[in-house]
């Protein structure tokens, strides 16, 4: 009998793709997968997501205004997992929307919204002779902007969740472990590393 070598790469949990369950608002039915996340490019890193905006209008943003966009699903995340939710580049440079990042928890459990701001640009005008004499005057473009119903605004991309293990120590034994690492920053803090 021949002496026959078998490999296998084995299978691990991190191998498998995860499996995130979508499902539509109740008035979303008749669209389809219009509201599931979708990747513009097969390398895309982030799924675009939708503005569900009530009653299918647009929604209007005044400046400066906070508003939360639903997005019309609520998601079933796999053990294991959370994801992001993350501003599309054309959500900030086209809309000046300023968005919060989420960190959507495997437990949450209610419609996932797009938090922002719409923050326009602003247009400085001085008046006087010099610098010093001079009267600084911030005009903000006071127009509002209009999210369309089923426009894309952000994205969602799927994260493993980490584990550790939290452990207190007293100030003394922080500082002879930093010690013992050595490390050039100490107690520098932002921008501390930059000459």
């Amino acid at each position: 009998m021949p002496n026959t070598t078998i490999s296998h790469k084995p299978t691990y949990q991190h191998d498998k793709i995860p499996n995130f369950k979508f499902a539509l608002r109740e008035d979303l039915q008749d669209t389809g997968d219009l509201f599931l996340p979708t990747r513009a490019t097969p390398k895309a890193t982030g799924w675009d997501v939708r503005a569900a905006t009530e009653n299918r209008q647009p929604l209007v943003i005044k400046a400066g205004e906070y508003v939360k966009i639903p997005l019309g699903f609520r998601v079933v995340v796999p053990e294991g997992w959370w994801y992001e939710l993350k501003p599309r580049s054309s959500s900030f440079t086209k809309k000046n929307l300023h968005a919060l990042y989420g960190t959507i928890d495997s437990d949450f459990e209610n419609e996932a919204l797009f938090a922002c701001q719409y923050i326009p640009n602003l247009v400085v005008q001085s008046f006087g002779d010099d610098s010093y004499s001079s009267i600084m005057r911030v005009k903000n473009k006071l127009e509002s902007i209009k999210i369309k119903f089923g426009e894309a605004i952000g994205q969602i991309i799927p994260v493993r969740r980490q584990e550790m293990n939290v452990e207190i120590i007293s100030n003394n034994d922080c500082d002879e472990l930093y010690a013992i690492r050595g490390d050039k920053r100490g107690l520098g803090g932002f921008g501390s590393t930059s000459k």
